[in-house]
């Protein structure tokens, strides 16, 4: 895992990077303040929680929005990287994700479940 080297990646990531559907908007516009222990945490992996690099929502009901996961990139080896709990949230590696179009060693990290605030 190299902190420094995923810092850079989200640096450079604009907002024409992360999806625009009306899901992702919300995701990145309430995940901050709904789990900021959450934040701290990827933010110390160098991750920035409003970039994600895939969302699964599975879809708004009475003004919550579920999604069964959020992806985030880290580079480097995931050797280091051990699976935990964030209050009540899951981290874990998974293999199953898109094409990240990255060719230096990387892996995906995924976070389930997510339950946002939804006034769209």
């Amino acid at each position: 895992m190299n902190v420094e080297k995923t810092r850079q990646y989200y640096d450079q990531l604009t907002e024409e990077d992360i999806c625009n559907c009306a899901y992702c908007r919300n995701y990145v516009k309430e995940i901050k303040a709904a789990y900021p222990e959450l934040a701290a945490y990827l933010n110390q992996l160098g991750v920035d929680i409003e970039k994600p690099f895939e969302a699964i929502p599975i879809g708004p009901a009475n003004g919550t929005m579920f999604y069964s996961g959020v992806q985030y990139v880290i580079l480097g080896s995931a050797g280091p990287f051990k699976e935990t709990d964030i209050g009540k949230v899951h981290l874990f590696v998974t293999d199953s994700h898109p094409m990240t179009e990255i060719k230096e060693d990387h892996f995906v990290i995924e976070i389930t479940p997510i339950h946002l605030k939804w006034d769209e």
